[in-house]
């Protein structure tokens, strides 16, 4: 049975995880952080979990019949093998050498995609498509500003799957230890990504609710990716899905 939010707040406070000495509450640290997502079926032990990303990454690859990919914030790694499995060339990039451990003892046939980067420092080059779930909210707007810069100027992606909760937990500290430190309403995510050359799809990418996909301008000029602007039939989407 896997943890609840409440349950891991409450288990917390016993073993000090997320708290300073003088009990105030502290963003996780890495090992903490990889022992409670596991704790929480966060992770491909987790059937439902792998069910999940498997129906994600079929979508993400029947609908953009892209070839390479950069994943920012790859954490256990399963919707990385996932793409991998399924053809999709992808790197995946993360801050925790605890979740990459994980990541290599259960996939080593891809350990070498899966890159420890705290700070999104190494040379990816040039991808077809860029995914991040989860991962931007965890990202102060100076951090943010970094990461545009280089999306912009090296890794140049047509397309960019995106998903960062706007909501704030109602579990009092939950957020602070979680590392959601620059929630952001859709819309402002929207115009953040407009700034930095990126027109929002309306097309919703089926893993949340706000999860958004964003073209390229510069890539508009190709039918195959102006195309993906659109929002997609009932029917394309349920086939995609499948």
């Amino acid at each position: 049975m896997y943890l609840t939010i409440e349950q891991v707040l409450e288990r917390n406070k016993t073993r000090g995880y997320g708290y300073d000495e003088s009990g105030k509450v502290r963003p996780l640290n890495s090992k903490e952080f990889y022992e409670i997502s596991c704790e929480m079926g966060l992770n491909q032990d987790n059937p439902q979990y792998r069910r999940m990303f498997d129906k994600f990454s079929k979508w993400v690859v029947r609908t953009l019949k892209v070839k390479t990919g950069l994943e920012i914030g790859s954490g256990p790694g399963y919707f990385l093998y996932s793409l991998n499995k399924l053809g999709l060339e992808t790197r995946g990039m993360d801050g925790n050498s605890f979740s990459q451990a994980y990541f290599q003892s259960k996939h080593p046939e891809f350990a070498n995609r899966y890159h420890l980067d705290p700070y999104f420092e190494q040379s990816y080059g040039e991808v077809d498509v860029l995914l991040t779930i989860e991962v931007f909210e965890h990202i102060n707007d100076e951090g943010l500003e970094s990461v545009f810069k280089k999306i912009r100027e090296q890794v140049k992606p047509k397309v960019i799957v995106f998903s960062s909760t706007p909501y704030a937990d109602p579990n009092p500290g939950w957020d602070e230890q979680w590392g959601h430190i620059n929630m952001k309403p859709i819309e402002a995510w929207d115009a953040l990504f407009a700034k930095n050359g990126f027109v929002v799809s309306k097309t919703i990418p089926p893993i949340t609710a706000w999860a958004r996909m964003y073209v390229n301008e510069a890539a508009l000029n190709e039918p195959k990716y102006r195309k993906l602007l659109e929002k997609q039939s009932w029917l394309k989407r349920k086939l995609a899905r499948l």
